[in-house]
């Protein structure tokens, strides 16, 4: 027999498949887990319990699908808008703007069953939502409690002058014909022309001319002046004033006024997404033309005239010609235009020739023929995260100068079980403070990607709520809220036999003392004078819930009529359903040991395991999964210097334990916590004893 000391400083490498159980060549076999569930692994290598929680609302009506929107002006003003069927509402920092004592609710024209396919751009106080259903509309918010949706035009904001008139100093045959567009004061965006008016004249005379003008437009700084040459109308002046003088002024036919265009007038020709790029809007892939791309006119992303001859600010059309019609699914700002098709990967630039897209200057460049499925991409950094069209594979994608293109890798190859035969279904990145893309599956279920790309830090994570993992996950997104970005998740969760869907939003891990500590799913606090009945708990009516009171964990309480009783009073109780968070570590290796070879297959035993952690309390430890009192688990009982009425502080630093004696091939140990308690594990370093 031997007595070796195993070390695992780091669990980044994540939950890990067990198609990679017997990897241990691999890199991320040394910090890799059979088990991470309802923890996160922290940028430097730690695993943490993840935070409770804390419920926000029932949506209007739990029977339909809903979704959540992110709307974010700035770090202070952030919003998430619960999109149900035919309206939306408006959540602020955790809770339901109001109008006056009822919801403020904005009537919309989806139905619930078409949310998914939801696609919106903001900018500062305006959205554009894109669905190929339905015609674009734009979403404005002019107070937290006045939103505007209304459907987009795509034309010019200002007027077309009107009252044009000629009149003639002189005299003559020849005919003369003019048009007048005006000017937007603060846009400087151009006005359709005016209609054509006509007068006989012969400008070839001196002193001869033509006077027009036309009435006032309001919002206007200035009219352009335009002059008939053999049918084609060219520029020939300007003025801040409401009339111009033709004294055989020559067109300029290289400048035009431009022609109405809306490309999206119609079913089947609703775009299906948009983004914005160099100053322009730009929508992709209707039902009739699914490889189509429209650029706006530069800063006018309403406009989608165009001239001719054409100019560099107009708008902008092409289509991807590709051997497969594969309809774009994104676009993205990213080194030019990225757009992801249902099957490659291209990026639009201006060509070598120029630094910007223009109806003249347009590359179309290949990157890959992996497929984008319909979730839209997150970007971190400089680096775009999307779903594959097949396969539940995501990938990350990101510019290589060496390789002069966009190359990267399956990020799902190490967890490949959470995703077979799955598909993502919502998504989303919250950079502060733990950098997690939390990522919903077609099933319900719930996982987490932490990743740096910059330290090849990318490691999974999964996550269950409710008795016997019954919550459904059905959306997920993130704003900014303080210091922290974060997640708002929808759950479907069974209350008294019936389903009911519950927006809920993870709260802060930061605290300053354990009694802040908020570890419980769709969970309340009540903070006041001290009591025993703790109320508002209706949405929980009849499920065993647990509490933190004061910091002390109290048990086994059961809802009903909406409130829960405490033996003791409490002036801080965080009550909920419990989360269980568990830590499965990978069959030791200890690579060849002197005289003994690899250790893998031979029996081993734990005798003893110190831990090393971060503000962590109540934590069990044992060879074997269990339930609390299970006699292969054993808690670590911390309490020290804190008196017997005080809740006991989290500690950090180096732990030990000895686990229940056990024989096997693998040496595992599982780390378990059931309490409303943090719980960060920055290091394992078992005592093995190997059978010879």
């Amino acid at each position: 027999m031997a007595d070796l000391r195993a070390y695992q400083p780091s669990f980044g490498g994540g939950e890990l498949s067990p198609a990679l159980w017997a990897r241990v060549d691999q890199v991320k076999y040394g910090s890799g887990l059979k088990t991470a569930l309802n923890l996160f692994i922290n940028p430097h290598g730690g695993a943490s319990n993840r935070a409770g929680l804390a419920f926000i609302r029932e949506v209007k009506a739990s029977a339909n699908e809903a979704r959540l929107i992110p709307f974010q002006f700035n770090t202070e003003q952030s919003y998430v808008l619960e999109f149900g069927h035919l309206y939306f509402r408006v959540f602020r920092d955790g809770g339901l703007v109001l109008s006056g004592a009822t919801p403020y609710e904005v009537t919309t024209p989806y139905a619930h069953n078409a949310l998914d396919e939801l696609v919106f751009v903001q900018e500062a106080d305006v959205m554009y939502i894109c669905h190929p259903d339905y015609p674009v509309r734009k979403l404005a918010r002019h107070a937290d409690n006045n939103w505007t949706l209304d459907l987009v035009t795509f034309a010019p904001k200002i007027a077309a002058p009107v009252g044009v008139g000629i009149t003639t100093i002189g005299g003559g045959s020849t005919p003369y014909g003019y048009r007048v567009s005006a000017v937007d004061n603060e846009s400087g965006e151009e006005s359709l022309p005016s209609a054509a008016v006509f007068a006989n004249n012969d400008l070839t005379v001196t002193g001869r001319k033509n006077r027009v003008s036309w009435s006032a437009v309001a919002g206007a700084s200035r009219y352009i002046v335009y002059k008939n040459d053999n049918g084609v109308y060219g520029y020939i002046g300007g003025t801040a004033g409401l009339s111009f003088d033709d004294d055989n002024i020559a067109a300029d036919l290289a400048d035009t006024p431009q022609t109405a265009r809306n490309p999206f007038n119609s079913a089947g020709n609703y775009p299906r997404c948009a983004t914005f790029i160099e100053q322009r809007l730009a929508f992709a892939s209707t039902k009739n033309d699914p490889q189509a791309v429209w650029l706006s006119q530069s800063a006018n992303y309403e406009n989608f005239g165009y001239s001719s001859p054409s100019k560099a600010s107009d708008a902008v059309t092409f289509r991807i010609r590709a051997r497969q019609v594969n309809e774009i699914r994104s676009m993205l700002a990213l080194r030019g235009l990225m757009l992801l098709t249902s099957g490659a990967e291209w990026i639009v630039s201006g060509g070598s020739q120029s630094d910007a897209i223009s109806p003249s200057s347009i590359k179309i460049d290949n990157q890959g023929y992996r497929g984008a499925a319909r979730v839209q991409p997150i970007v971190i950094g400089n680096t775009v995260l999307f779903a594959q069209e097949r396969g539940g594979v995501i990938r990350d994608f990101s510019y290589v100068y060496a390789e002069d293109g966009f190359v990267g890798k399956d990020l799902t190859i190490l967890a490949r079980h959470l995703f077979e035969n799955r598909r993502i279904k919502a998504w989303a990145y919250a950079q502060a403070p733990y950098s997690i893309a939390w990522v919903v599956l077609d099933n319900g279920a719930l996982v987490s990607l932490t990743y740096l790309k910059e330290h090849d830090v990318w490691a999974w994570t999964r996550h269950e709520s409710g008795p016997d993992n019954d919550a459904v996950f059905e959306d997920v997104t993130v704003i900014a809220e303080g210091n922290e970005d974060v997640p708002y998740f929808l759950v479907k969760r069974t209350i008294g036999g019936q389903a009911r869907r519950y927006i809920e939003r993870l709260h802060s891990r930061v605290f300053q003392s354990v009694s802040d500590a908020f570890f419980v799913d769709c969970g309340l606090t009540y903070s006041g004078a001290p009591t025993t009945v703790i109320g508002g708990l209706a949405h929980l009516e009849g499920q065993k819930v647990v509490a933190l009171a004061d910091g002390n964990v109290v048990r086994n309480l059961t809802v009903s009529g909406g409130a829960v009783t405490l033996d003791v009073a409490a002036s801080k109780v965080h009550v909920g359903l419990p989360i269980v968070s568990a830590l499965q570590t990978l069959d030791i290796d200890l690579g060849n040991v002197g005289g003994l070879g690899t250790v893998q297959g031979r029996q081993k035993s734990v005798s003893n395991v110190t831990l090393r952690v971060e503000q962590t309390r109540g934590i069990f430890i044992g060879p074997r999964d269990g339930a609390r009192g299970d006699e292969h688990l054993v808690e670590y009982k911390q309490r020290s210097t804190e008196d017997w009425d005080d809740p006991i502080e989290p500690i950090t630093g180096d732990i030990s334990l000895t686990p229940q004696w056990d024989w096997d091939t693998g040496g595992n140990m599982w780390i378990k916590q059931f309490d409303p308690l943090p719980m960060t594990i920055l290091a394992i370093m078992p005592d093995i004893s190997l059978g010879r």
